[in-house]
């Protein structure tokens, strides 16, 4: 499968609904009953300012375990709270069982408040899918992370997530 731009402009991705984040531990995988809808605006370009910009600022990652999703980001350009991040996500599913395997990038605020972006998603036993994007908010940066999760239909069946401060 051929890379492919992933839009991860937050500004535009306020969570709908209960967010995951204020109530799940950094990397621990747990089975859910429902799904969170996001909404996202598409762009990209942060691949070749990426590649200008060194090592990973930051690394986040988890995997569902048994249900068969993996996937992290690559966090580069972490400088401050202000800065424009370019992040690289990668996806993977591990298991040929119906189900597709789903990333989305979080994000914790300077002042609290939390946003997610859309679900990337891939489906079939050893589908990878990486992409590049810009992310900036508005109201500073404070943590980032992923939540990767794998679902059947639109019922979101377990997830893990992996959250932190900058490294």
């Amino acid at each position: 499968m051929s890379s492919k731009t992933w839009v991860l402009k937050l500004a535009a991705c306020i969570a709908a609904g209960t967010s995951v984040l204020a109530t799940a531990p950094a990397q621990a995988a747990v089975a859910h009953d429902g799904s969170t809808q996001t909404t996202s605006t598409h762009t990209g370009k942060a691949r070749a300012q990426a590649a200008s910009s060194g090592d990973p600022v930051a690394h986040r990652a988890c995997t569902t375990g048994d249900a068969g999703a993996s996937g992290g980001a690559d966090i580069y350009n972490w400088h401050g709270p202000d800065s424009t991040l370019n992040v690289k996500l990668d996806l993977a599913d591990g298991k040929a069982d119906g189900r597709y395997a789903a990333i989305r990038l979080l994000v914790v605020g300077m002042d609290g408040s939390k946003v997610q972006s859309h679900w990337n998603k891939v489906s079939g036993y050893g589908k990878h899918k990486e992409g590049w994007g810009p992310v900036k908010y508005k109201g500073g940066i404070n943590h980032i992370g992923v939540q990767v999760a794998t679902f059947k239909g639109s019922r979101m069946m377990s997830y893990c997530i992996d959250l932190g401060e900058a490294d």
